[in-house]
């Protein structure tokens, strides 16, 4: 198995994000970082426009479009941040759901213990495979994670459901499948979000 690289952050960055999340809370927060491959270079700070910001992020849309102007100047949009302000910095499954950009890093930092900030990094890949979510639902423990989202989380090691084996060889454990329904319970979207963290190596500055 091939080895995962790391993400290097300077710690001005790390704690330009972790200062962020701890103004924020009880709230997510939310920003883009300004970076060149798996090397950030600056944090900045985003508006959360998403209608429930306690346990959900969107990241507002003219923060976004910063990245076209990293790239005119050689860099990338090379991770999307959030925070998590009460609970362990591992993506839930509406992190998942959107994560839209399967390019960028998404870093999450927690605040689980104020006086003890972690900050992880992870790719999330949306895979839009067709699944039957009819006998998904039947024979896997879904649950809903917010109005009209379910979710069914696949931990790395744990016995895969034989309904959600043929996933094995395209999205590798740990995974979301997550399906967004109507108002009328019918199945309008569904997707699986393979999940890989990346190790971190926090350094003083980079060239």
């Amino acid at each position: 198995m091939c080895a995962i690289e790391a993400v290097t952050i300077p710690v001005a960055v790390a704690e330009a994000i972790i200062a962020h999340a701890r103004e924020g809370k009880p709230e997510e927060v939310c920003g883009i970082v300004r970076g060149r491959a798996l090397t950030a270079i600056e944090a900045v700070r985003g508006r959360n426009i998403a209608s429930e910001r306690i346990e959900n992020y969107e990241v507002d849309p003219e923060t976004l479009l910063l990245q076209f102007a990293f790239e005119d100047q050689g860099d990338e949009m090379m991770a999307i941040y959030h925070s998590h302000p009460v609970s362990v910095a591992y993506p839930s499954a509406t992190d998942a759901w959107n994560a839209h950009y399967p390019e960028s890093i998404y870093l999450i930092c927690s605040l689980e213990f104020d006086d003890a900030p972690v900050i992880r990094a992870f790719r999330m890949t949306p895979h839009w495979i067709e699944v039957d979510v009819a006998r998904l639902r039947r024979e896997t423990p879904f649950r809903a994670v917010r109005p009209n989202l379910y979710a069914y989380y696949q931990a790395a090691g744990e016995p895969v459901p034989p309904v959600l084996a043929p996933l094995a060889d395209v999205a590798p454990a740990p995974f979301y499948v997550d399906f967004y329904t109507d108002a009328h319970g019918a199945v309008v979207d569904s997707r699986v979000v393979s999940v890989v963290e990346h190790p971190i190596n926090f350094v003083e500055s980079v060239a």
